[in-house]
């Protein structure tokens, strides 16, 4: 070094430089270059001594003169000063690593656990534990002309419908089904006839009718399911217009004309022999045309804005098979659009349409079946010939064999076949429907069924009208049973019986009713459908959720069970003759939830006795 370093001693015996302050360390005065500090070596061992445990920080000298020709800039930034001891140095550290292993062991036990729930979790979803809205459900159906004119021009309308809704909600069902809404030629008795789908038929209302209906159901926490026949058209709409006025323009593909149509085998002999109707004619849709496609597809997106939650598609069986599975994928996809979440649009369609096919041994079947929701299946039931039901309800079975998509959708009538009461006698009607609502999958009534509501007549001739079985619903024992008011006269005549058989005079049957509902939308076993898959507990084996125990020409014993949940059974009689029988052999303990008579007695199932036309819903002892 160029000058001589003087040491002086601090309090720890160290020696520092004369002309430095004893809180800062050395720093070399001058170095000729940025490279050789100029430190004596002696000041190194000085720096290391084990005697001085004062921590040190670089800093430049506050005395460092930068107008030195001799100072190097590199060496003016360090400055080596005593700092304040850091507090973690002074830490346990063995304690703190070992607290840190814990803390580590804890954490992956619990994310190990939470995998373990969901696991198990999905399992259980994984067989059907969770479902969508659809499944297991309890629908009901209207032909809204005729369920409640507000404004008394003989007709039901929505508006009317939207009047009756809190009654329908009492039900607890969870949907309503609308019947054919589209304008057509002669509505309500012709109301097949369409003459344009994107709109309602001026005896029902506005749209924006429609449009307060939606909003009304879907903040009732309910669903709309509509019902379409996308297979023809009246001979009034626009395309069909079109079609007869040039043969050759852009409608000239939309229809089916009747030398084709004599060609087609997949055509009923009814429909090929008269296509047309006692009012006006009606012509099939050419399906393999792309412009009627896109014609429906339009249809179908107009009314999923509107809030629609789902379709039944009629009159498939007359479309051609060779296309159908494509268009029905072109639906589903549609349909998927407009799906979100848990808020799933459905497509239902007919059993007949799929026995068609599976006689037919379409290769699609399959597929079609992936792209189905529901399958709209009728129960017949006759008195003193019950022992058919098995045979059905395995039958029907069958379809989850082939696909897991589709869920079953019982029912004892609809719009187009002749109403419950009518076929069998009204004793038996109350007890029918409680019957269906213990079968497996999703169940669909038809309005005024609770209430005994039969065929309209002529009164004079004592002829059931054509479409007798969309009589107007019976609301109380007064004028025209008020469904209309102002002395006007419903579109078909209100029974004879309507002063016993109204929803104020059944009032005790139907709160039996919504209380029966309930139970089978809220257990598992109950709307449960026919087979289901327990997520590997039997390694993908499907298990069966119901059990025929007993099953004659009059009495049936259904139990449905799924597993790790309550079982229920079912006694009904269907008989005209009461007989006792013994069912000791099945069921050692049974208690009676639901009855359809109060002289039922089960207190001695082997001595168990009921009076004809019973129904009776029991929960079965372990």
């Amino acid at each position: 070094m160029s000058e001589t370093m003087s040491l002086i001693t601090n309090e720890n015996g160290l020696k520092l430089s004369d002309n430095d302050d004893p809180s800062e360390c050395l720093i070399p005065k001058n170095s000729s270059t940025d490279s050789e500090l100029g430190l004596e070596r002696q000041l190194c061992p000085y720096m290391l001594r084990s005697g001085y445990h004062e921590p040190y920080t670089i800093r430049p000298s506050h005395r460092t003169h930068r107008s030195n020709q001799n100072y190097s800039s590199r060496v003016g930034l360090l400055n080596i000063a005593k700092c304040k001891t850091t507090f973690f140095l002074h830490w346990n550290w063995a304690t703190v690593r070992l607290g840190c292993f814990v803390i580590l062991a804890f954490v992956i036990i619990s994310m190990f656990c939470m995998v373990i729930r969901l696991v198990a979790s999905g399992s259980k979803e994984a067989y059907g534990l969770r479902r969508d809205w659809w499944q297991g459900m309890v629908s009901y159906e209207i032909f809204p002309a005729s369920f409640q004119d507000s404004d008394n021009d003989g007709y039901g309308d929505l508006v009317g419908l939207i009047q009756r809704l809190s009654y329908v909600q009492s039900l607890n069902v969870k949907s309503i089904r609308l019947n054919s809404i589209f304008s057509a030629l002669d509505y309500p008795l012709e109301f097949s006839h369409i003459i344009d789908f994107l709109s309602v038929d001026p005896h029902l209302g506005r749209m924006e009718d429609f449009q307060n209906l939606v909003d009304e159901l879907h903040t009732r926490g309910m669903r709309l399911i509509l019902d379409i026949n996308p297979s023809l058209t009246s001979d009034q709409h626009t395309w069909a217009a079109h079609w007869l006025q040039n043969s050759t323009g852009k409608y000239k593909y939309y229809y089916v004309n009747n030398e084709t149509l004599d060609n087609l085998s997949e055509f009923d002999d009814e429909d090929k022999e008269n296509p047309s109707r006692p009012f006006g004619s009606q012509f099939f849709l050419n399906w393999s045309h792309p412009a009627v496609q896109n014609e429906m597809d339009r249809v179908l997106n107009f009314w999923l804005q509107k809030g629609v939650d789902g379709f039944y598609m009629k009159g498939l069986r007359v479309m051609n098979s060779n296309n159908i599975y494509l268009v029905m994928k072109r639906w589903r996809h549609l349909l998927d659009t407009y799906s979100v979440d848990t808020d799933k649009k459905i497509m239902m369609v007919s059993e007949k349409f799929l026995k068609k096919l599976k006689d037919e041994e379409s290769i699609n079947l399959r597929l079609i079946l992936d792209t189905c929701d529901l399958i709209d299946v009728q129960l017949h039931l006759s008195l003193d010939r019950t022992s058919s039901i098995e045979t059905q309800v395995l039958q029907v079975a069958e379809w989850s064999s082939m696909s897991a998509s589709p869920w079953t959708h019982w029912h004892l009538g609809n719009a187009e076949t002749s109403r419950l009461a009518t076929r069998v006698d009204t004793s038996y009607t109350f007890s029918a429907m409680i019957f269906l609502l213990m079968l497996p999958g999703s169940i669909s009534l038809f309005y005024g069924d609770e209430i005994n509501l039969q065929d309209s007549i002529d009164i004079i001739t004592g002829k059931t009208f054509s479409v007798g079985q969309l009589c107007p619903m019976q609301w109380e024992s007064t004028f025209e049973a008020n469904f209309t008011h102002n002395k006007s006269l419903p579109w078909l005549p209100i029974r004879p019986d309507f002063m016993v058989n109204n929803v104020a005079q059944q009032s005790m049957n139907i709160a039996l009713l919504r209380q029966v509902i309930s139970v089978k939308q809220s257990s598992p076993s109950l709307w449960m459908k026919a087979f289901y898959d327990n997520g590997g507990v039997t390694s993908g084996k499907k298990m069966s959720t119901f059990i025929f125990h007993y099953i004659d020409e009059n009495v049936v014993v259904l139990e449905r069970h799924l597993q790790d949940n309550k079982k229920y059974v079912l006694f009904a009689e269907f008989g005209e003759i009461r007989r006792t029988l013994n069912f000791l052999r099945y069921f050692s303990n049974v208690k009676v939830l639901f009855s359809t008579s109060n002289n039922s007695n089960i207190s001695n199932l082997s001595q168990f006795s009921m009076i004809p036309g019973t129904a009776l819903i029991a929960e079965v002892g372990k």
